[in-house]
């Protein structure tokens, strides 16, 4: 995966509906990585309500279906 060029970050929020439908597991793990690493502390992730984050394999907080926060740490 190519880097992503975000020269704006962190992120407050991050919309990426209906996009990882497409992709394998191991992608998609990898993408939710990289979105956690530019959200910043208390940011949410919001996905489509097709797609889920498995809640074991990332840091992520399950607020409700297809909303996902990084926690304030």
């Amino acid at each position: 995966m190519e880097p992503i060029p975000f020269k704006k970050a962190p992120f407050d929020l991050i919309f990426c509906r209906n996009v990882m439908i497409y992709f394998e597991m191991e992608t998609k793990l990898a993408l939710v990585k990289r979105f956690y690493d530019v959200l910043r502390p208390g940011g949410y992730l919001f996905i489509g309500h097709a797609e889920s984050i498995p809640r074991d394999s990332t840091d992520y907080e399950y607020i409700k279906p297809a909303i996902y926060r990084r926690p304030l740490k």
